[in-house]
């Protein structure tokens, strides 16, 4: 066996150390940041290890868009972008691509906004702010208007977590997230999706639920809701 096999092969057990396969969060950490230094003493690539699925399973999976009668959609690229992932949506389903753990990150987050989000949207319709806003505006124009700041403050929270997340990467970690998000984005490419990008609609609305809706956006936490969700840990360890 060649010396460069043998280092494959200590990556591949490095890499095998999960915690569905009985190591510690502690250990499966130290076992990825070993196989990624030595990804890059040996200018091993996630290509050389095509037999490891933990570096190369993408799935692609569809989830059922929240029924709301208003347009959601503000939010979409960033949830995908946060946790690596393409997506797209049709009038009925969203689509995530990319490693397993963190596709289902992206559908439980989309579920958890979108209901918060609805949820806060009734309670704001029952308000003291929205009865008296609706002697002047459609309410159908007040709680759009709402949804847009709640999702625009979600958006927000999204971008700086992501900030947050790049910030803290071990330096060891780094080639291997690269290279994970280079094979997620050109994977989906190669599907050859005929995709149509939407225009970047403007934001028309009423300024003062828009802004109700910023101040109760404020309050979701996302933090909370990673730490609460079963594939958290993979999370933190595919960041």
């Amino acid at each position: 066996m060649k010396n460069t096999d043998k280092i494959k092969d200590k990556i591949k057990a490095l890499l095998s150390k999960t915690i569905d396969n009985g190591a510690t969060k502690e250990e499966m950490q130290s076992a990825l940041k070993k196989a990624n230094q030595l990804m890059t003493d040996f200018f091993i690539s996630e290509h050389d290890l095509k037999d490891n699925e933990l570096i190369n399973k993408c799935i692609l999976e569809q989830f059922e868009l929240t029924k709301s009668g208003y347009d959601l959609s503000i939010f979409y690229a960033d949830l995908a972008h946060l946790f690596d992932c393409e997506h797209y949506y049709t009038k009925s389903k969203i689509t995530f691509f990319g490693h397993e753990q963190d596709v289902a990150l992206c559908g439980y987050f989309y579920h958890l906004i979108t209901k918060t989000c609805l949820l806060e949207k009734v309670k704001y319709s029952k308000s003291t702010n929205y009865k008296y806003l609706k002697r002047y505006h459609h309410g159908k124009t007040l709680l759009s208007s709402f949804i847009k700041g709640f999702l625009i403050e979600v958006v927000c929270k999204m971008k700086e977590m992501y900030k947050e997340r790049q910030s803290n990467i071990p330096e060891s970690y780094g080639l291997m997230v690269i290279e994970k998000r280079e094979k997620v984005k050109n994977e989906f490419i190669d599907l050859n999706f005929k995709i149509h990008k939407q225009k970047t609609k403007e934001l028309k609305g009423e300024k003062v639920a828009f802004e109700d809706g910023i101040e109760q956006g404020k309050k979701i936490d996302l933090i909370q809701g990673i730490e609460s969700c079963d594939d958290a840990n993979q999370f933190v360890l595919n960041a």
